[in-house]
């Protein structure tokens, strides 16, 4: 009884799903993708599949927490100067594809920083931009977002923007919407 005590002081319900949790497991953190291509919380019958692959494959005395990653959903703004002889709304469509690729989903892992330096330079590289002015994170949440809100400002130093302690990925959710330039 007094193992079985000690034992059931260990276990404790996540408020996320539930389920028991093993706090000498290790921790796989999870996300999926919904029929647009955007990430998403994994529903029950993904995790439940999940787990009856890894049982067959860990060791007996491994355990494993299965557990839901944080989507913090971000869109960018940005301001150019253009060369006298390009279109402007052309250098900057161009721009705005240039980051759509950059921010692509698969490009992005739990816990990735962002360097505004890499997002100035990917802007910079492209044909008929003179200068990068600005460059702006900003947090998308609420509504057709994710409901993780998270403060771009505090999280940044020296142009890197760091995520949460908690495992979580950002996310260009609606790049056609979240990604805009101006040429000024």
């Amino acid at each position: 009884n007094d193992i079985k005590g000690l034992v059931s002081n260990f276990v404790q319900k996540t408020t996320q799903n539930a389920e028991l949790v093993n706090p000498f497991a290790i921790n796989l953190y999870t996300l999926g993708y919904d029929s647009n291509g955007n990430l998403t919380i994994l529903n029950r019958a993904v995790k439940e599949n999940l787990k009856t692959y890894i049982n067959e494959y860990r060791m007996l005395t491994d355990g494993v927490n299965i557990i839901d990653g944080f989507i913090i959903n971000i869109g960018v703004n940005f301001e150019i100067t253009t060369y006298k002889n390009f279109n402007q709304r052309e250098v900057i469509l161009t721009c705005i594809n240039e980051l759509k690729s950059f921010f692509d989903i698969n490009n992005w892992q739990f816990n990735q920083t962002i360097n505004l330096s890499d997002i100035e330079l990917t802007i910079a590289m492209v044909e008929g931009v003179a200068s990068v002015q600005r460059v702006e994170i900003v947090n998308k949440c609420g509504g057709i977002y994710a409901r993780n809100s998270y403060d771009i400002q505090a999280a940044t130093k020296n142009k890197i923007i760091y995520p949460s302690l908690d495992p979580s990925v950002f996310e260009v959710k609606f790049p056609d919407k979240d990604i805009k330039g101006k040429a000024i």
